[in-house]
């Protein structure tokens, strides 16, 4: 069967804006969710909705695909449904300061319990107050004054008295004393110790009345402090009757707090109003939920040790307790009880984090990481959050290759993410009808963006196309839409229009392939001046016109390049330079390795090969894989054994098998682009074009100049299913059909290779080398 050409029609797929049920997107309910990714979906649902430990999922699919989005409104659906997890509070720990023990509460109490305390701690520092600085409190403390200087008055009358017996006289300033004679004589030394005696005992004993008089000025306080105290937490223990482990708590602190303040009247040499701390009585709210809300749906799109554990801020002094709100919640603390999503990209980027998650998800409970920073309380002690329970879905989001390195190097991985819902990268023609218009239309009421009309939505089928490579099927990768629509949008905004339509969508498109072209345009420039050596025009023997696909960051473009072959007598086959040289990759080494398949199927079913040959990718620089040169590389060898030129006008992309058939490769409409634009700029002839895989039909979404010069037939686009097709139409001359005895008629391709490789079979026994 000879090649077909394909018509202008065949060469890409449009939806005609007529097909589209709106003028424009503001016609369009916002998309609920990607209807195409229905298997995706399913399991997406069924792995959030089980809720036994290890069941997590792992959501696979290309950025863009619309993974992270389904993954959060299947999540926020379905936590709707769950019951609301308790406020969890973080209360002191008088026996070990640094440990804080965990109180839950029905969601909704949370909060209102903190702002008690924090009224009850208020109240405790007026009762405080009130109870060292109150008028009993003065009163107590001036009858005791009374009595301390009625008792200095009788003692000191009493030490006068005594020195006057011994003829002296007692004056005393402040706390000194001054004796002196009542008589113009010395006083007997007797008299002077014994007068002595009588002034320390005096001062003895004021000072055991002083102390009778702060000691029971203590236990006053004491006595006034515990009133105070008890006087603060009874309106509070009532409001929470009937509570048990919240009765239990304000126990707790109540005897904490009176022994605390009795304590500080007792602390020596402490005359200040004593001072309660905070972290003593207020707890620490760490989560908190409104009633009736569902379970919490957190998404952490940079995952880090604080952002997942949390962290803390404490005193350094370890025997304080940390103030209240010492604590903030991490992500692991949030989610509990709901779900949590993670990008496992930037997961793994922090192999320690990773493992710290493992392990608390294994465990089922929160795990404090060792020696974290965030944690840190002084030189010799860690805070350490209390250990909880752990209830909540970790929905991981994956690339397909990063899915397959995590299956493969870490078997947990797999015992933990028991289910996979995989994202395609593409969806069929039929179901984006639906998919796209809701999609853009949710996209535009999210962003903003000026409404897209029925045209612009149909540019837009075509580009999904053009990524996905199909006339049947559009890229899944929605957020690829979104990047284009959103750029179209400030276009047509800047020039104050108030829709986004066809030409603007086209406008933004050639604007993003200009901004990233840099590199695409320097290599078209070397081909189009010669510098880079490719035919358009005329034939040659042993070379070909292939075209490869080269990458630039995102961006990829086709690069036709230059194939030959030279042969000669040997036994080696067909030598690959490149894989010579270690520039080729295995799968295009693989590709050679079926050409000496193919030839020997061809022609060593009488005799054995004996022919050497090698082959070249000419002018490349850069390393090559891929099988898609194989045809070429095929038809080079041919027409290097057979003698018969090959047409230069012409360039050829697809794999081959051993049976010589034409297998489909990718990047088809780039490379035929690529060889179009080089075509152009030297001079179209009305006989240029390619050879593609006859399978490869359905991938061409051409653009709409190419398209143009094929209904000119000024360009022409070939399909081929077997090397014989594509010899015939490259040389211009029949391939050739094997007789009955195996042999090729004369004046055929085939032909002139056998008898070429008989040839070579003569000359190798000749010389005694061949077998």
């Amino acid at each position: 069967m000879p090649a077909r050409e394909l018509t202008a029609a065949e060469c890409l797929k449009r939806i005609e804006p007529a097909e589209l049920s709106f003028q424009t997107t503001e016609e369009v309910e916002p998309v609920s969710g990607i209807a195409a990714q229905e298997r995706a979906l399913a399991a997406l649902s069924f792995g959030l909705d089980i809720r036994h430990s290890r069941f997590h999922v792992v959501v696979v699919g290309p950025s863009g695909s619309g993974r992270t989005f389904c993954a959060r409104q299947v999540a926020r659906r379905l936590a709707a449904t769950l019951p609301t997890p308790d406020d969890m509070l973080l209360l002191p720990n008088p026996r070990r300061p640094s440990e804080p023990t965990v109180l839950t509460l029905p969601a909704g109490e949370g909060r209102p319990f903190t702002e008690a305390m924090e009224e009850l701690y208020a109240k405790l520092l007026e009762s405080i107050h009130g109870a060292t600085e109150g008028e009993r409190w003065k009163q107590a403390r001036a009858r005791g004054q009374r009595r301390v200087e009625a008792e200095e008055s009788r003692l000191e009358e009493e030490l006068r008295a005594q020195a006057k017996g011994l003829g002296l006289d007692v004056v005393r300033a402040g706390r000194e004393f001054q004796v002196t004679p009542l008589v113009d004589e010395s006083p007997p030394s007797e008299s002077i110790r014994e007068i002595t005696t009588a002034i320390e005992a005096f001062e003895e004993r004021l000072a055991e009345v002083q102390d009778e008089a702060d000691s029971e000025l203590r236990a006053t306080t004491k006595q006034l402090l515990g009133d105070a105290v008890k006087a603060c937490f009874s309106p509070v223990r009532a409001r929470f009757e009937g509570r048990d482990e919240l009765l239990a708590f304000l126990g707790e602190v109540e005897t904490l707090v009176t022994r605390e303040t009795r304590l500080l009247v007792d602390e020596p040499g402490n005359d200040e109003q004593p001072v309660l701390v905070q972290g003593i009585v207020v707890p620490t709210l760490l989560t908190e939920h409104k009633p009736g809300s569902g379970a919490p749906v957190v998404e952490v799109p940079y995952p880090t040790l604080s952002a997942l554990f949390g962290r803390s801020y404490a005193p350094p002094d370890t025997g304080t307790p940390p103030e209240p709100g010492f604590a903030v919640a991490g992500a692991l603390h949030l989610a509990n009880g709901g779900f949590l999503i993670l990008p496992a990209n930037a997961l793994l980027k922090n192999e320690a984090l990773y493992e710290q998650l493992k392990a608390c998800l294994l465990a089922s409970k929160f795990i404090v990481p060792e020696h974290n920073p965030t944690y840190y309380r002084g030189t010799s002690e860690e805070l350490m959050f209390p250990p909880m329970q752990l209830d909540l879905k970790v929905v991981l989001i994956a690339s397909p290759d990063l899915y397959q390195d995590l299956h493969e190097a870490d078997p947990e991985f797999s015992q933990l993410f028991k289910v996979q819902a995989r994202f395609e990268g593409t969806m069929p023609l039929g179901a984006a009808l639906a998919t796209y218009p809701s999609f853009l239309a949710d996209i535009v009421r999210e962003r903003r963006l000026l409404p897209l009309t029925a045209d612009a939505v149909a540019e837009l089928f075509f580009y999904g196309g053009r990524l996905a490579e199909s006339q049947r099927k559009v890229t899944a990768q929605l957020g690829l839409l979104a990047e284009v629509a959103t750029e179209a949008s400030y276009r047509a905004t800047r020039k104050g229009k108030r829709v986004v339509d066809c030409g603007e969508i086209v406008g933004a498109l050639a604007a993003a392939r200009r901004r990233s072209d840099h590199f695409r345009d320097q290599v078209h420039e070397l081909l189009a001046d010669g510098t880079i050596r490719i035919d358009v025009t005329g034939r040659r023997v042993g070379q070909v016109n292939a075209i490869s696909v080269l990458s630039d960051g995102p961006v990829t473009f086709g690069r036709p390049c230059r194939v030959t072959a030279v042969v000669y007598p040997g036994t080696e086959g067909p030598v690959n330079i490149a894989r010579e040289v270690e520039m080729s990759g295995p799968i295009h080494a693989k590709g050679v390795l079926v050409l000496s398949g193919f030839l020997s199927l061809r022609f060593a079913q009488i005799r054995p090969l004996s022919f050497g040959a090698s082959l070249v990718f000419e002018q490349t620089y850069e390393a090559i894989d891929g099988d898609s040169a194989s045809s070429p590389e095929l038809y080079a060898l041919l027409s290097a054994l057979s003698g018969y030129a090959l047409r230069q006008d012409l360039a050829v992309t697809g794999s081959v098998d051993q049976q010589g058939g034409v297998l489909p490769v990718g990047g088809l409409n780039e490379k035929i682009e690529a060889f179009y634009d080089l075509c152009a700029a030297k001079g179209l002839t009305g006989h240029q074009g390619v050879l593609i895989p006859a399978t490869n039909q359905h991938a061409l979404m051409l653009r709409s100049d190419v398209v143009e010069a094929i209904e000119r037939k000024q360009f022409h686009v070939h399909v081929v299913s077997a090397v014989e097709e594509g010899i015939e139409l490259l040389t211009g001359s029949p391939a050739g059909i094997a007789d009955d005895t195996g042999h090729y008629p004369a004046g055929t391709v085939f032909g002139a290779i056998e008898h070429r490789l008989e040839r070579f079979w003569r000359a190798m026994a000749e010389t005694g080398r061949a077998r």
